[in-house]
């Protein structure tokens, strides 16, 4: 369900934050709760500051009963870029596992609070480095899958995703029938079995909108050369025709393009290009 838009990122509340929230604030408790809700945004925050140092925007936000989950539009970016951006998060919820840590080494007070920050948060990078979608593991998989294996391995990696989920879910049963109750494991077996169902794989570009009609709105925007195409493209205006300046270091103007050319840079150069790669295309005359 859309909730609201913030500068360009859809925010989103999902179904099943609606059915587990309660529960999970009712089995869990507030204490694992307010971990688990801290941890997870930490998480996906680390993401989402990655992509956008990179270039790549966030395009939607969807509310989870234990954080969030953000869609970056880094599908088709370079292995490096993915790489960096994929596991930002793993890399952020360790270095909050060993805060947690260090925390409970120097302050006595935090110590005492006995909150499971570390625990957590080792569970969460471990389980994310998984090989299956929609894990960061599987996502970097995707990304680095050579261009005529990507639907086969979105396929595998969508199933695995399933199964590891269910295998979760399996896991909390078999620990509540020998008296152990961990509900983190049927929470994250339910939020994984649904997310990976709802996975499909991501186009390589936007779809080209068109223009019927006259007189035609011309909408002016600024970008940062860098910027990948793939991210130029996702953020032209759904009205109107958009013109793009190209902007170099210092805020000098290196060039504008129009929608048409944008396009065109995409089709040749791969929507992985940046928009220093389209300068480039059309000032040494190649097209």
């Amino acid at each position: 369900m859309r909730l609201f838009f913030i500068r360009g990122t859809e925010i989103r509340c999902g179904a099943l934050l609606l059915a587990l929230a309660p529960a999970a604030l009712i089995l869990a408790g507030p204490r694992l709760f307010l971990v688990a809700s801290l941890s997870l945004t930490v998480h996906e925050a680390a993401h989402a500051m990655a992509a956008h140092r990179l270039g790549y925007s966030v395009v939607s936000v969807e509310l989870m009963p234990f954080g969030f989950t953000a869609r970056l539009d880094c599908a088709e970016a370079p292995p490096m870029d993915a790489a960096a951006i994929f596991m930002a998060g793993p890399v952020a919820s360790l270095s909050m596992a060993a805060m947690s840590a260090l925390m409970e080494d120097l302050v006595p007070v935090y110590a005492a609070s006995r909150l499971p920050l570390m625990g957590f948060n080792l569970v969460t990078a471990a389980v994310n480095l998984i090989p299956a979608l929609p894990l960061d593991g599987g996502r970097l998989a995707y990304s680095i899958a050579g261009s005529g294996g990507k639907r086969a391995a979105f396929a595998i990696l969508k199933a695995a995703g399933a199964a590891a989920g269910a295998l979760l879910i399996t896991a909390f049963i078999l620990l509540l029938s020998g008296g152990a109750f961990n509900p983190t494991l049927a929470f994250m077996g339910v939020f994984l079995v649904t997310a990976a169902l709802k996975e499909r794989p991501p186009s390589a570009l936007p779809k080209r909108k068109t223009l019927r009609g006259s007189p035609v709105t011309v909408r002016a925007l600024a970008m940062a050369e860098e910027t990948p195409l793939y991210s130029a493209l996702s953020s032209l205006p759904a009205g109107g025709y958009a013109v793009v300046s190209v902007i170099g270091g210092g805020g000098r103007l290196v060039m504008q393009l129009d929608e048409g050319r944008l396009w065109e840079a995409a089709s040749l150069i791969g929507a992985a290009g940046k928009l220093s790669d389209a300068v480039a295309l059309y000032r040494g005359g190649m097209v």
